[in-house]
């Protein structure tokens, strides 16, 4: 029951509750469906490993040819005997995990920490240990399965008796925003691009490239590395924050305290182009509010031009 608008109880919660607990006997029927299911699976496989390993037994018990003769005694089988023990045991293992839910793993029983835009929710179908029983689970697995997801680096699991699962997740630590048109990216270190996450943190270097013109080909979104390098050190080295992209420029950028604006070209020859800029500071120093362009695409010839800065 709650408050609507106008003041007045509304049921609408109530009916909400209801749903929900009528669903949750369903799900839980159909997650014990199943889990029997792929214990089953699972039996046969150990039944088919129990039943060779009781061959081998027999095979070396015959050998042995163990038959002490006693009065009415027709012979001691000890094989026998201990295969018919092994499959009691077996067989009293199979219903005590097959029935008790202590023993299998819903999502109430794992935890991740290290998430801060990441939802439990995504991981935790990543790792495909619902209904699983506990002693199935494979940590080696559930990590790899975790590692798929594209924002996530690394990954431990640890798994604890009777049904608790321990996912600790390393999320991805972008080095700028890749700035298109409608869209911004996360850029990693290795220029692949990911959709920004609410919740991450926001590097401050930001690359301006409305028409996505820096993306190069492949099945995955990314920028050269070499360009993305290229950023990050003129930003160390000039203190910007922002650069601009095109396909006939490369980089661009204005120059702090002054107007002029720098064409910059690709990631490659970067102490060239840092040497042909120190030397042009000294004229661009002596006219600082002179509006003009200095494309250092080729570092050997760089160039003014003084019109307004194109951007």
């Amino acid at each position: 029951m709650k408050l609507g608008p106008s003041g007045r109880r509304t049921y609408e919660t109530r009916s909400a509750a209801a749903g929900r607990a009528a669903s949750q006997p369903q799900a839980r029927k159909r997650r014990r469906a199943q889990r029997v299911q792929r214990f089953a699976q699972q039996w046969s496989r150990l039944e088919s490993a129990i039943s060779s390993r009781i061959r081998l037994l027999e095979i070396v018990w015959d050998g042995w040819n163990f038959h002490p003769e006693l009065p009415g005694f027709s012979g001691f089988q000890f094989a026998k005997l201990l295969s018919l023990a092994l499959l009691i045991g077996v067989i009293a293992l199979f219903v005590r995990f097959s029935d008790d839910d202590s023993f299998f793993v819903y999502q109430e029983n794992v935890d991740f920490t290290g998430t801060t835009f990441l939802s439990a929710e995504e991981l935790y179908a990543l790792c495909d240990v619902e209904a699983w029983s506990i002693l199935w689970l494979q940590p080696e697995l559930i990590r790899r399965q975790v590692l798929a997801h594209p924002y996530v680096t690394e990954a431990h699991v640890s798994i604890h008796w009777p049904a608790r699962v321990q996912v600790a997740v390393t999320q991805v630590t972008p080095v700028a925003v890749w700035a298109t048109e409608g869209a911004e990216f996360w850029l990693l270190s290795d220029g692949r691009a990911l959709p920004v996450r609410p919740g991450g943190t926001t590097p401050n270097l930001r690359i301006v490239d409305p028409q996505w013109e820096a993306r190069t080909p492949g099945p995955v979104d990314r920028v050269s590395a070499g360009l993305l390098n290229t950023a990050l050190r003129l930003q160390a080295e000039i203190g910007l924050n922002e650069f601009r992209f095109n396909s006939s420029t490369g980089l661009n950028f204005g120059l702090p305290d002054t107007q002029t604006w720098v064409y910059w070209g690709d990631g490659t020859e970067f102490e060239a182009k840092q040497l042909a800029l120190s030397a042009a500071r000294d004229e661009i120093q002596a006219n600082p509010n002179e509006a003009r362009t200095l494309s250092l695409i080729a570092p050997n010839r760089p160039y003014f031009r003084e019109y307004p800065a194109q951007r």
